[in-house]
Parts: C-alpha cells; sequence; structure tokens
C-alpha cells in the first residue's frame, strides 16, 4: 500500500490524478494556506470518502508521518516554481517566484524528514531541457527546481529515496483535433504519474510533441553552433 502526498494539488493534473490512484490507499492534499482547504475540499468530495485528507503546511510532517506506517511513500510534484507564462509581456516577479520555490521546497524537506523510503514524482517540462529564446526564465525555473529536488532525494539515497522526472511537452484537456493528438492529454500524463514506480523511466518525455521537439532544438541548436563556428573562422575584413 501507499501513502500518496501531492504537492501542487489545485492543477489540472492533481485532478486526473486522483481518480486513478488505488481506492484504499490515503492520499494527502497539501493545501498552501486556508483559501485552498474549500477548493480542494470540492476536489476530493466526489471520490472515495476517508482516503482524501486536505492538510495545511504546518501539519504535513506530523500527519504523514502518522499515516505512512506500513505504507511506501510517493511524493507527486504536480507543480513547483512559477506558471507557464500566458502573458509574454509581463515582467517576471523574481523574488516572489523565489520564494515560492523556497515554500514548496521546505514541503518536500518535511515529507523527506518523515524517514520512509520516499519515491518523488517530479512533473516538469521539456522547456527545461530545452527552452526556446522566449521561455528561458520559465525553463529555467524548471531546471532550477528540478536539480533542488535532485540534491534532495540524492541526500536520501541511503534511506531508500528515489526519483522520477517526467518531461511532457504541451498538456491539453483533450487532444480531439488532428493536430493535437501529438500533445500529451492530462489524463495520460496522469496514468504515467500513477504508474511510475523507483529505479525504473527515472528520467522520461511524455508525449510525441516533447521529441519533436527535442529534436528540432538539437538541429536548431546544432546549426547556430556551426554559424558561429564559421563566423569564428572567417578572416578579417
Amino acid at each position: 500500500m501507499t501513502l500518496t502526498v501531492v504537492l501542487g494539488p489545485r492543477t489540472r493534473l492533481a485532478a486526473a490524478l486522483l481518480p486513478r490512484l488505488a481506492p484504499a490507499d490515503p492520499v494527502l492534499l497539501v493545501a498552501r494556506d486556508e483559501r485552498d482547504v474549500a477548493p480542494l475540499e470540492e476536489l476530493a468530495a466526489g471520490l472515495a470518502g476517508g482516503r482524501i485528507e486536505i492538510v495545511l503546511p504546518s501539519r504535513l510532517r506530523e500527519r504523514a508521518a502518522a499515516l505512512v506506517a506500513g505504507h511506501d511513500l510517493r511524493v507527486v510534484v504536480a507543480a513547483m516554481g512559477p506558471a507557464h507564462p500566458t502573458d509574454p509581456g509581463v515582467v517576471p516577479d523574481l523574488e516572489a517566484d523565489a520564494a515560492a520555490v523556497r515554500r514548496d521546497l521546505a514541503l518536500l524537506d518535511d515529507l523527506l524528514a518523515v524517514g520512509a523510503p520516499a519515491h518523488v514524482v517530479l512533473v516538469s517540462t521539456i522547456l527545461a531541457l530545452a527552452p526556446a529564446a522566449d521561455r528561458r526564465y520559465y525553463g529555467g525555473w524548471k531546471s532550477v527546481v528540478e536539480q533542488s529536488v535532485r540534491n534532495r532525494v540524492e541526500a536520501r539515497a541511503e534511506q531508500g529515496a528515489g526519483l522520477t522526472v517526467l518531461y511532457p511537452g504541451r498538456i491539453r484537456a483533450d487532444r480531439g483535433r488532428p493536430w493535437q493528438r501529438v500533445h500529451v492529454s492530462y489524463d495520460r500524463l496522469a496514468r504515467v504519474v500513477a504508474a511510475a514506480t523507483p529505479g525504473k523511466g527515472a528520467e522520461q518525455t511524455v508525449g510525441a510533441d516533447s521529441r519533436i521537439w527535442l529534436i528540432f532544438r538539437s538541429i536548431s541548436f546544432a546549426l547556430r553552433s556551426l554559424k558561429v563556428h564559421r563566423a569564428a573562422e572567417a578572416p578579417p575584413r
């Protein structure tokens, strides 16, 4: 049996994931503050009663320690770091984003400190591996988050901690239109998260478009490198 703790539960991914978890297993949804509690209670209301609890950060370690006895521990990081920008004209708030990441990493620290062997499933983005010029801030934060999570998990490796990192491309509510079939749906991504096991597929892309993006960015980088190399070799005029 597995205790699943979801960081970033007010996401469409978390909503798709909850019905896919084993009905008898306990689940903790971590609220950021009191304002999150009512929406999360509504999210959990239609699912198996009694197995899903909403917990505030101040009680996370205590409650996780009480529930994990006799269970494996899975921590699903459905969201950490800045949200994908919807308006490219908005100037990012570096201080606010850094504070939010530190807050979320503190939650992970509390869970790892429980002492149970933890399997952390971090849902990142393909932009963390190969961001476009207009997505470097967002993709860069995702890389910072991944390395910060990785450092924490590796520090607990002797206690059985392990990490799976997923790199989806564009995520859609559905894939009804022909050109959207290369994107991953929330349901498909939730199935991948639920099926993730320690030591298997520790890093994997999810969705055809994520693999296409990597190929495109690799070719683009190679062409730019070739251009720079030729410019460096060109004799001065």
